[in-house]
């Protein structure tokens, strides 16, 4: 019998729950991207701990674990705070766990740890479930722009993508190790592109000024293996199938 808090089961959960075993993610096995990712979000937003969640049926697996304080594979469900942020849409912050917490989360751990902030956006899937999140921690309280929750959503989002794209490449198995050390080479300049923006915002949140852009609706990026041209590249894809060669990738 599950000891799950029922205010922290999403109506969906079942579904959710064998969205989940589609991406093989349960296992605390290390990945060199993902834990690039979750290295870059770190010093990006000047924190001291962040990880993948992935919410499972009575636990949570902290995956591609960046410099957190403890050596530890799952927590129960209940005691984590990434439990309550795939309930909801928007990003997940508690700038002071002292101050206050989710309904039905125990945050006993995070206080023994010394935890006082976290912020979280839901990894979602193509068909609308919330299978974990990217979570940030940090010592102190601290204050959480709206910029910086925008920012996270957007990083959340791309994580999710890769994860997705790390699906479908598990489908064929023979050519995996190969694709993924293009996919990675393809995506370390944005990461580097990523850090240099991390060493350009002040520590603990500073804002800086950004010119304002009208915001926009990226395109679907799941419709087809091919997106993962323009989602890596930026660029047209061919109009002919053979030119779609791993070869005549022009981010390579």
């Amino acid at each position: 019998m599950s000891t799950v808090p029922s205010s922290l089961i999403p109506a969906d959960d079942e579904a959710r729950l064998r969205a989940l075993e589609r991406y093989q993610l349960l296992d605390a096995r290390s990945e060199k991207v993902l834990d690039d990712v979750v290295a870059a979000a770190a010093r990006l937003f000047h924190v001291s701990n962040a990880m993948l969640s992935v919410v499972e049926g009575d636990t949570v697996l902290l995956k591609a674990p960046y410099n957190l304080p403890v050596d530890i594979e799952r927590i129960p469900r209940g005691q984590s705070l990434c439990s309550a942020t795939i309930l909801q849409d928007e990003t997940a912050v508690f700038e002071d766990l002292n101050q206050a917490s989710a309904p039905s989360v125990d945050i006993s751990l995070l206080q023994q740890l010394g935890l006082g902030f976290y912020a979280g956006h839901n990894l979602r899937t193509p068909d609308g479930h919330n299978i974990g999140s990217l979570c940030l921690y940090d010592g102190p309280p601290r204050q959480f722009s709206p910029a910086e929750r925008g920012l996270l959503g957007i990083l959340a989002g791309l994580t999710m993508r890769l994860l997705e794209l790390r699906r479908v490449l598990g489908a064929h198995a023979g050519t995996t190790a190969v694709l993924w050390d293009f996919v990675y080479r393809a995506i370390g300049e944005q990461l580097a592109r990523l850090l240099e923006l991390a060493e350009r915002v002040g520590p603990k949140g500073t804002s800086v000024q950004l010119t304002p852009r009208r915001p926009r609706k990226p395109p679907p990026l799941w419709a087809s293996s091919t997106s993962l041209w323009r989602l890596l590249c930026g660029a047209p894809e061919p109009r002919h199938p053979e030119a779609r060669t791993f070869a005549a990738f022009p981010c390579l």
